[in-house]
């Protein structure tokens, strides 16, 4: 039964002009989200530090009987070709099915080709070793290989593997058929037929989304992550400790590989240029590697987003730093970045605070930055983290749909604050999500909810945002995959979510004329309007977007002027806790006037343009 109504009508077919780039994403470069970009099926593939202090073996990576009676590993720092460990496996007796190491939980899909890469030495004679991929049964192995490593020197080694059917807990597992010691730098299993090491499913997927902009390399993991790692030769690249996370930092997905994604795909590169632990010279040689890369392949170099620093007023972070340190770096940092690179667009911090050290106070940033660094920056940007928790439906995205409210005033406030110091710069958020579930302990990748708190929550920020052009020039949701992802991937093939089919549904509005409207609506019992709108003209059609913020009541909305062209698309959750998906739906009238609004959901009007 239908609850309230709700009008809408278009007051003017022009409006300042909100920018595709705020639909951007952080590709912040933690092991989970660099999981996502690669091919790579096994875990810690180089042996990463730290090891198994009983085992010897490097994370991720077990014996295959934990007696190891005729076994010795361990880790060998400075006996590596990419760059830090190498895994040392001295096998000296022991029986069948006892001499080998493996990685369980290696996800297998029936018919497929896989191709494992080992690169190793031997020290003293040759050894053989088998290659399998099997099912934690004693089941028949579904597949093997050997090689014999015979050179002291590092060495590639292929083998070929084929699943006949699909795993999501097999095994990969290097046998020693005969005594040895063998140094093991990296082992990769990946599909056969892949034209380079990147998960050739999200590179399609990503081009396909349209994504404008991602930010790289993070969030907080930017505050230690080194670009240079992430170029030439990817055996070659470092696997290394992550002292922000306590993870892992992998390199086989860099800069080389981002630079060439933006290009092909048309996104803006956006970089988060390094400051608390690297150098002013180190952030030149990133602008200048830049400006090369474009100019190499006979491009113009494009403009470029750099951020200086990411959270720089936080205590978690590295690279914590009081408001003057982070004026300095500006003055440090960005006159290097435009000598190296010739079309630059600078972000610089914008939060209102930098928190003191222990038994400090915190002091004014966004004012000493607007006073002190004017010139600087051509963006001001802000991070926001929304949360709140309620048993009650209505309760519960009540705290969503506060959270919108909080970053409207947030971003207003910003602006306001450029203007009245007398700066043209825009606004930016350049991290936004509700956090309700995400954390380090719990080997989840960092995981957010698939849900309408989360939809509604991202629907209400997008309005928010396009209706603060042409102040608002960008935005990146944090964060694009497995870290409370917009998607997911299992296996290598990516999972959606609700967020990423809103994503979908917003996309093609943007870039487009933010239109004025008049919305009558009634509002929910915390006092916020329980439908929201967005009207945009694009090249192509008006679209207008509303949302039903009610957790348990519909609305029927007038919608003045839609057309009887009019396209309907709409996506809606069954409750809080479930995602918000694609429905099969329609006018409540013939003549496309009247849409009767479900709880939970969104819907999107495409119409021609007069």
């Amino acid at each position: 039964m239908v609850q309230a109504q709700a009008r809408i009508a278009l007051m003017d077919r022009e409006g300042p002009i909100a920018p595709a780039t705020l639909l951007g994403a952080n590709l912040d470069m933690t092991m989970y989200t660099h999981e996502g970009l690669v091919s790579e099926r096994l875990k810690n593939p180089k042996f990463c530090y730290p090891f198994h202090a009983q085992t010897g073996l490097a994370h991720g990576w077990s014996p295959s009987i934990h007696n190891m009676g005729g076994m010795h590993c361990r880790l060998v720092r400075g006996v590596s070709l990419s760059g830090d460990e190498s895994q040392m496996v001295h096998v000296y007796g022991g029986g069948p099915g006892t001499r080998a190491i493996l990685q369980k939980g290696v996800v297998l899909r029936a018919g497929e080709r896989l191709e494992a890469e080992l690169w190793a030495r031997v020290r003293h004679a040759p050894v053989t070793l088998e290659i399998s991929i099997h099912s934690v049964s004693r089941k028949p192995r579904f597949d093997t290989g050997r090689i014999v490593v015979d050179t002291a020197h590092w060495k590639r080694f292929t083998v070929p593997l084929q699943t006949d059917s699909g795993d999501d807990n097999a095994v990969f597992s290097i046998d020693f058929i005969t005594d040895g010691e063998v140094y093991f730098d990296q082992v990769h299993l990946r599909p056969a037929d892949a034209s380079s090491h990147l998960n050739r499913h999200m590179d399609k997927f990503m081009g396909e989304m349209r994504l404008p902009t991602m930010r790289f390399a993070g969030g907080s993991l930017s505050g230690v992550y080194d670009w240079k790692k992430g170029t030439g030769p990817v055996h070659l690249r470092p696997s290394l400790p992550d002292p922000v996370f306590k993870w892992r930092i992998d390199y086989d997905y860099g800069i080389e590989e981002y630079l060439d994604q933006c290009l092909r795909q048309n996104m803006f590169p956006f970089l988060n240029v390094h400051i608390g632990g690297s150098t002013p010279e180190a952030a030149g040689e990133m602008a200048a590697y830049c400006d090369n890369w474009y100019r190499e392949r006979g491009l113009e170099p494009p403009t470029v987003y750099f951020m200086i620093g990411n959270e720089e007023y936080g205590f978690w972070e590295p690279g914590h730093m009081n408001a003057a340190m982070y004026v300095e770096a500006l003055k440090t940092y960005v006159p290097v970045i435009r000598r190296h690179y010739s079309s630059p667009r600078i972000i610089a911090i914008g939060v209102e605070e930098s928190e003191g050290a222990p038994n400090q106070a915190a002091e004014p940033l966004r004012e000493r930055v607007l006073k002190e660094a004017q010139g600087l920056f051509d963006v001001l940007t802000i991070h926001r983290y929304c949360t709140g928790w309620s048993d009650r439906p209505a309760e519960q995205i009540g705290f969503s749909v506060a959270g919108v409210e909080s970053i409207r005033r947030d971003l207003t406030a910003l602006i306001a604050d450029c203007r009245a110091a007398g700066s043209a710069a825009t606004a930016a958020m350049t991290e936004w999500n509700i956090w309700l579930q995400a954390a380090h302990w719990d080997d989840q990748r960092f995981f957010e909810s698939d849900d309408a708190r989360h939809g509604i929550f991202y629907s209400g920020v997008i309005h928010a945002m396009a209706a603060l052009a042409p102040d608002m020039e960008m935005a990146t949701y944090y964060n694009w995959v497995n870290v409370m992802g917009m998607v997911h991937t299992h296996g290598g093939a990516v999972q959606e979510t609700g967020i990423s089919e809103l994503y979908k549904l917003y996309r093609p509005a943007f870039p487009g004329k933010v239109l004025p409207v008049n919305l009558e609506t009634p509002m929910l019992e915390d006092g916020h309007a329980q439908v929201d709108a967005l009207a945009i003209r694009s090249d192509e059609a008006c679209y207008v977007f509303l949302c039903n913020r009610s957790a348990e009541h519909s609305c029927a909305v007038q919608v003045v002027g839609s057309g009887a062209d009019s396209e309907l698309r709409l996506l809606h959750a069954e409750s809080m806790l479930e995602p918000m998906i694609e429905r099969t739906f329609a006018w409540a009238d013939p003549n496309r006037e009247v849409l009767e609004l479900p709880p939970l959901s969104v819907a999107r009007i495409r119409y021609a343009c007069e």
